[in-house]
This record gives C-alpha cells, sequence and structure tokens, in this order.
C-alpha cells in the first residue's frame, strides 16, 4: 500500500498551500502589511503549524490506511482468520529466536515455545491447504467427502449397534448413488 501513489496528493499540497497563502494574507493585514520582525516571526510560526499539522495528517492516514487492510480488520471468515493466526504464530517464533538471541530465554524454553508454535503454525497451514482445496471441489465432491468422514468415524466407533450398522449402510448407500 505504501508502493501505490496518493492520486490525491496534489489536491492535498494545494489546501495545505492555499491555508498559508490564506493565514499569511490575513498576517500580513492584521499588521497593515508592515512588515517587521515580529511580523515575520508570526508568519513563520504559522509555516511550523500548518506543516505539522499537515505531516501529522499524512502519517494518521498512511498508518490507518496499513492498519486497515492489515491488522486491525475483522476477520471475513475462517479462512482470514487462520491467515491471521498463522502470521501472528511465524512473528511468535521469530520472536522467540530473538529472545533467545538477546538472552531474555534460556535455550530449553525458546526451545519448547518454539516447537509449540510451529506444531500449531504446521496445523494451520495444513487446514489453509484445506480449505484452498475444497474451494476447488464440486458441491457434490465435498458431499461424497463429508460421507465418507462419517463413514470413517462410524468404523471408529464400531460398538457393532444395530443402529451404527444402519447409519453405515445408509451413508455407503448415498455414496455409491
Amino acid at each position: 500500500m505504501a508502493d501505490a501513489p496518493d492520486p490525491m496528493r496534489w489536491v492535498w499540497r494545494g489546501v495545505t498551500g492555499g491555508t498559508l497563502l490564506f493565514g499569511w494574507l490575513f498576517i500580513l493585514i492584521t499588521n497593515k502589511f508592515h512588515i517587521d520582525p515580529p511580523t515575520v516571526i508570526v508568519m513563520l510560526a504559522f509555516l511550523a503549524v500548518v506543516l505539522a499539522i499537515a505531516n501529522l495528517w499524512r502519517v494518521g492516514a498512511a498508518t490507518v490506511a496499513e492498519t486497515r487492510a492489515d491488522d486491525w480488520g475483522r476477520p471475513l471468515g475462517s479462512r482470514d482468520e487462520l491467515e491471521k493466526e498463522k502470521k501472528t504464530l511465524l512473528k511468535s517464533i521469530k520472536e522467540a529466536e530473538f529472545d533467545l538471541a538477546m538472552g531474555k530465554l534460556s535455550k530449553l524454553d525458546a526451545e519448547q515455545l518454539i516447537q509449540m508454535y510451529r506444531a500449531r503454525a504446521i496445523e494451520v497451514i495444513k487446514e489453509l491447504d484445506r480449505a484452498d482445496a475444497s474451494v476447488t471441489e464440486t458441491p457434490r465432491e465435498q458431499i461424497q467427502r463429508a460421507v465418507a468422514a462419517r463413514v470413517a468415524l462410524l468404523d471408529k466407533a464400531g460398538d457393532g449397534s444395530k443402529k451404527s450398522k444402519k447409519k453405515k449402510k445408509e451413508a455407503e448407500g448415498t455414496v455409491q448413488e
């Protein structure tokens, strides 16, 4: 976002310049166009105030634009939440490595943290891959995969009851169709 030039840049520069000229004109009119050292100092002070406000506005707008798109925006779905969690985990791993290098963490503690973060990051990445794979599946393939997962759960349960066998046969019947 910082790479793209602001299309309103010249408009804002014009507004800032216009404000500066209007203010200087007002100062000169108030002093009856008598330019003496106090008038020059007041004009320079006005210049400093206008430039400070313009700079604060520019920095604030850039900060809000970056955070709105990146960090502070509310995730719109489970995929966005997983992406945000992945970024957080990767930053945590880097931070733990940095703390180890700085001597803030013992080697054992750092290794435990890094191992925990990496394990969760791997799970998140696998979940993202599954989400990507499910997007390319047709609705029929998604249903068949869900039914196969239920059949696998019934196989694991394997309590031998008539009810579970009936459900298993119903599930297998829908898969074969």
